[in-house]
């Protein structure tokens, strides 16, 4: 289980390129300028692309906090929305309506 918890991290830092390697919880939070417990919350919620390394790790995605980091900027009234069609994204939900 280790060695795909790893592979995985290892094939999101290559599908970035080199300068763009995933980022530490601590990091994140910096980009985005608040808590490292409200980026765990983000994660868990789906709100960030992460993988976990070996020792249960979080990495995030640079991507996705730069694409979080718009949606947060967004004008009160169009933000929520734009949350959750983040959130659904991130998660594989589908968010088109069923055609009947």
């Amino acid at each position: 289980m280790q060695n795909l918890q790893d592979q995985k991290v290892r094939m999101m830092g290559a599908a970035m390129g080199d300068g763009d390697k995933p980022l530490r919880t601590s990091e994140a939070a910096e980009r985005l300028n608040v808590s490292a417990s409200t980026v765990i919350a983000w994660c868990k919620n789906g709100l960030l692309r992460t993988a976990r390394t070996a020792g249960q790790h979080r990495r995030i995605e640079p991507g996705s906090v730069e694409e979080l980091s718009r949606v947060l900027a967004l004008p009160d009234g169009e933000r929520e929305a734009a949350v959750e069609a983040l959130r659904r994204r991130n998660l594989g939900e589908d968010t088109a309506p069923a055609s009947s």
